[in-house]
């Protein structure tokens, strides 16, 4: 079963927010008018600018995605830090055994 979603028009939002300033019961509103109140609250806030306003909302998940991403890149760089420093302690091992091992032990007909 699917939502039925229904756009509500700029002269409608603005007659129930002007309804929503004058009345006790903001539940009972919305009930009269046929619509959830969380939206009444909603409209209300991005009338004001307020956080439920598009912008201010596509704003704070813009934020929150660069967090995330200096997480990440943060994390990536540790880790390249860690690997490099591996890397160079496994050549050095490398080296270090080739400098005191000499020539291998292999017969000249395995060449």
């Amino acid at each position: 079963m699917s939502q039925k979603w229904r756009k509500y028009s700029p002269e409608f939002r603005r007659d129930a927010l002007k309804k929503m300033k004058q009345c006790a019961n903001v539940s009972q509103l919305a009930r009269e008018l046929g619509i959830r109140r969380k939206w009444l609250y909603a409209w209300k806030d991005e009338a004001a600018g307020g956080p439920s306003a598009p912008a201010a909302v596509a704003e704070a998940k813009g934020d929150r995605k660069v967090k995330e991403l200096e997480a990440l890149v943060a994390r990536q760089s540790l880790e390249l830090d860690f690997f490099k420093g591996a890397l160079q302690r496994i050549e050095e091992q490398r080296r270090k055994r080739e400098e005191t091992s000499g020539r291998g032990s292999t017969s000249e007909s395995a060449k």
